[in-house]
């Protein structure tokens, strides 16, 4: 799978004024024949236009021209037959680079099991082929997280087994993304008003400022309170990296307004519910479309603005 990102810093940093050229050149270099490590520092460039300047024609370049490495092949070396006999849940999840060639290289560990399991998984790693992640056609380096559970479909948790297993993994291991990511996301699911959701969230943001889930809920939680300054470089970090979701429309949308950026706050609205899906249920595609009236009205008269509907955990935890 491909893992909620680390925190990396840009090869370069870039001012508003200066994004636009800085793009524009990274755009020449992708244009031609590069070396890969030109097209590492183009990537650096753009990704700084994006994140440090908020230019948009960056962020939508990133989203439209990289594509994921894709597996083609893997050795599945099987965990003792004793794992699942005694039932044993574990999991373990490993973080490598997958080079321009498309082999695994510098294997890491994040949350490790019994000797026995954890070797298994390492071997499985070291066997996995890829398709090279590409920008604008050219391979470049990708960061990939493996993640193999001894949990089988038949095993059905009941949400608070579920939550136990989560809280376990980060007692375990504080500092693994995906651990945080669980508990943050079971919560979502079958907690959301609980307490330590919000906490789940900081932790995840924290860990990976660019993920842009926990950002957007984070955000979302946030624009509800009425911290509305504290929600907004949240909401826009998500924008950065899923323009097209259409629940991170939808809190860019409520951020904007509570700041009285009535016109942005509409076309955001407006984009949310046009890529909504359409086997949402109805009553979803409802909601969306009541909030773009009332950002609407309000933003045509002039009133105070007066919050939203809540969504329910549906709409917080979309796509």
């Amino acid at each position: 799978m491909l893992a909620p990102p680390h925190s990396t810093d840009p090869s370069l940093v870039v001012t508003p004024s200066e994004a636009p050229a800085v793009f524009s050149e990274a755009q020449q270099v992708l244009a031609g024949h590069p070396s890969e490590q030109q097209v590492r520092q183009a990537y650096g460039d753009i990704a700084a236009a994006c994140h440090q300047a908020d230019l948009r024609q960056a962020c939508d370049y990133l989203s439209e021209q990289l594509e994921f490495p894709v597996r083609y092949s893997m050795v599945e070396h099987e965990f003792p037959q004793n794992v699942y006999r005694e039932r044993i849940l574990a999991i373990v999840v490993i973080e490598f680079i997958i080079g321009t060639e498309g082999r695994p290289r510098n294997i890491q560990i994040h949350e490790s099991a019994t000797h026995e399991i954890t070797e298994a998984a390492l071997k499985t790693a070291a066997s996995m082929r890829f398709y090279p992640a590409t920008l604008a056609g050219h391979p470049i380096e990708n960061r990939y997280t493996l993640q193999m559970t001894t949990a089988h479909p038949n095993l059905n948790l009941t949400p608070a087994q579920e939550l136990a297993w989560g809280m376990a993994r980060v007692k375990a291991f504080p500092d693994s993304i995906q651990a945080w990511a669980h508990v943050a996301r079971t919560l979502a699911r079958d907690r959301p008003e609980d307490s330590g959701y919000e906490q789940a969230l900081r932790r995840l943001n924290k860990l990976s400022p660019r993920y842009w889930w926990s950002a957007t809920e984070l955000a979302w939680l946030y624009a509800k309170a009425g911290r509305h300054e504290e929600a907004a470089p949240l909401a826009l970090m998500g924008r950065r990296q899923a323009s097209g979701n259409a629940y991170v429309l939808e809190t860019s949308a409520l951020v904007a307004f509570h700041q009285g950026r009535c016109q942005e706050a509409i076309q955001e609205q407006q984009e949310a519910v046009a890529k909504l899906p359409a086997e949402w249920p109805r009553e979803e595609q409802e909601r969306f479309q009541r909030t773009l009236t009332e950002y609407q009205g309000q933003c045509a008269t002039g009133a105070a603005p007066t919050s939203p509907e809540a969504p329910g955990v549906e709409a917080s935890t979309g796509p």
